[in-house]
């Protein structure tokens, strides 16, 4: 008997990367058993206007001057169906940000030690009203617990993050567009490389991440933009002596999903970021 497979992406880009996915058990397959993996997909459906940090699923934070809400466009071209946009009013260094857990707990831990060494899979599908230099700070994907608070993971001074474990994509202050891989671990220097991969503006790209710790030593990690890996894939991926670099690399951090935008000292009225949906996926060993 055969099993379900899922088909290469349309035009409009709308869903979870097969390459991501599907090869290790998280979606397609007829004899799938949820409970072997950890999955959780938000399409941001329930239209919710968060007011405050106290949000159900999510820690969240917002300056006064900002909202995170439903957005009233549905554009079936571009395949959105319950979407959150995060808007700010151009003051500078004003955050917006939303991460699993509440605040105190994780979801997810990329580690090499045998029988804790579990796929681990990220992505979500976002789009910005700009991509000019000195608009924003943007960051996408896992960071340790807490990391949602104002001024934490990212500080007021351009590009330069706080000392919290992290691994995603991100786009400086000083480079609109550019979408760069990053990661670093508590007490450590921040590693980034470009991704060769630029973002454009008011267009929805999708970035994922993937852990596979049966791949091979030079591509345990590997970075996704619109379901393909990222162009510069040589000097992107992660290794086995990046994941053996305790100081540096957040080998063994519990972390969870989140999306961060911090305003620049150029930022314009009434900037945003659309957030489509997100998913996270946890593979066990035993």
């Amino acid at each position: 008997m055969g099993t379900t497979r899922l088909s290469a992406e349309s035009t409009v880009k709308r869903g979870l990367s097969p390459a991501i996915w599907q090869a290790h058990g998280f979606i397609g397959g007829n004899f799938s058993d949820p409970s072997l993996r950890g999955f959780f997909f938000d399409d941001f459906a329930e239209g919710t206007s968060w007011a405050s940090e106290n949000c159900a699923k999510y820690s969240v934070f917002m300056n006064a001057t900002s909202t995170i809400a439903a957005c009233p466009d549905v554009d079936l071209s571009e395949g959105e169906f319950g979407v959150l946009r995060f808007t700010t009013d151009a003051t500078e260094h004003d955050q917006l940000s939303m991460q699993m857990g509440g605040a105190t707990g994780n979801l997810v831990k990329i580690d090499d030690t045998a029988g804790e060494n579990g796929v681990v899979a990220f992505e979500c599908r976002i789009k910005t009203a700009t991509i000019t230099t000195g608009d924003l700070r943007l960051f996408f994907g896992l960071a340790q617990q807490g990391s949602s608070a104002n001024d934490i993971m990212m500080t007021d001074t351009a590009d330069t993050f706080g000392n919290y474990a992290h691994l995603g994509f991100w786009v400086k202050e000083t480079d609109g567009a550019s979408l760069q891989r990053t990661f670093h671990q508590i007490g450590g220097t921040e590693d980034t490389e470009d991704t060769g991969d630029d973002l454009v503006v008011d267009t929805w790209t999708k970035l994922g991440l993937l852990y596979d710790p049966n791949a091979h030593s030079t591509e345990k990690i590997k970075f996704y933009i619109d379901g393909a890996e990222c162009t510069n894939f040589g000097d992107v991926r992660c290794d086995t002596t990046d994941l053996a670099d305790d100081t540096n690399f957040p080998a063994g951090a519990e972390m969870a999903p989140i999306i961060l935008m911090k305003c620049g000292a150029g930022a314009a009225a009434s900037d945003y970021l659309h957030v489509d949906w997100w998913a996270v996926g946890q593979g066990f060993t035993g």
